[in-house]
């Protein structure tokens, strides 16, 4: 008999040992990081030149429209990458 209770408290001190305890005061909020709308859409790329009748001016315009268009969407992206990683900090 005193084995068993002996075994008993035994285990319950090892099982207490894995209880997660949590301090009354304190409590766990998720907070989402606001976007501005304006940082989630890209300019739109450009409609490249009819193959036809397309002159060196027409895709060179074209080709200039395009690397605009791209550095407006990484623009865009480096600050949602920036705003996440304030969001990190806090």
């Amino acid at each position: 008999m005193r084995k068993g209770i002996l075994l008993a408290a035994a285990a319950a001190a090892v099982l207490t040992g894995c209880a997660e305890t949590t301090d009354p005061g304190m409590r766990v909020v998720e907070v989402r990081p606001e976007v501005p709308s304006s940082l989630l859409s890209c300019q739109p790329a450009p409609e490249p030149p009819p193959p036809e009748s397309g002159t060196q001016r027409d895709v060179a315009r074209f080709v200039l429209d395009l690397a605009e268009a791209g550095a407006d969407c990484r623009g865009k992206l480096g600050a949602v990458r920036g705003l996440l990683a304030e969001d990190a900090d806090e």
